[in-house]
């Protein structure tokens, strides 16, 4: 019933978001930790036949905290959210954390923006999106021209970056401090191709006055995001952070 239902109303698009507790087990002679294997399994099965039957359809696999982020269930879906941590300020860290575990491309990254946000603060939330795969969401409807322009032109420079986040390799570099839920210090995360090199920078509470990242070969700023224009010379990127909690995406060309 729930295919046919999907099929008959012309769905593209499934948000899978249950998110109740499975409790320590299900019902079964042999073990409860059996009757939740069963359980699971059936409903990948299920799974496996939305596919069979709408294979265009696109199945997002909410994290639901991050218990859904197993290869198995990752296998079935097209993109995961990356959190339930959508609003706070270490959504760059749990993003950079996560491309240990899944693609960039599948790994689908919230930025939620609201009318009164500041220009820093959607730079922040916005840059934090480069790390996977851009979702926007927030009283976006509501945003004033001037962030809204803003909002397009990010979007117009994620299209620009995504063939390195499809394809690319990441490498990560920064200091934290030592709580993620407050942090300090500054992140970066480089990720390259053969011909282009996306780098995502985020500073914390008392970011440094300067920030350095190696990058080997020669490159030259092709699109950028936030922040002022960094220096490039000698395989570093050199460059001086507008202050705490702020974002800054670069797209580069190898030259």
């Amino acid at each position: 019933k729930v295919i046919n239902l999907l099929e008959d109303c012309g769905f593209g698009y499934l948000k899978v978001d249950y998110n109740e507790t499975a409790g320590v087990g299900c019902d079964h002679f042999d073990s409860l930790g059996e009757g939740l294997r069963r359980q699971v399994e059936g409903s990948y099965r299920f799974f496996e036949k939305i596919r069979e039957r709408m294979p265009d359809l696109v199945i997002e696999n909410c994290s639901s905290g991050g218990h859904r982020l197993e290869p198995s269930m990752m296998a079935l879906t097209a993109m995961s959210s990356f959190s339930d941590a959508h609003e706070l300020v270490e959504i760059p860290i749990i993003a950079a954390n996560l491309h240990r575990l899944l693609l960039p491309r599948q790994n689908q990254i919230w930025a939620v923006l609201h009318p009164q946000d500041p220009p820093q603060r959607l730079v922040y939330s916005l840059a934090a999106t480069f790390l996977g795969r851009m979702c926007l969401s927030g009283g976006i409807e509501r945003l004033p021209d001037e962030s809204w322009r803003l909002v397009l032109y990010a979007i117009a420079l994620y299209r620009k970056s995504a063939p390195v986040i499809k394809h690319g390799v990441s490498r990560r570099f920064g200091r934290t401090g030592e709580s993620w839920r407050h942090p300090e210090g500054w992140q970066a995360v480089v990720r390259r191709s053969d011909t282009r090199a996306l780098v995502v920078v985020h500073t914390f509470a008392h970011a440094p006055e300067d920030i350095e990242i190696p990058l080997d070969g020669a490159w030259e700023v092709e699109a950028s995001l936030g922040g002022e224009t960094p220096v490039l010379e000698d395989g570093t990127l050199r460059f001086h952070p507008s202050g705490d909690f702020a974002g800054s995406v670069w797209l580069l060309r190898k030259t």
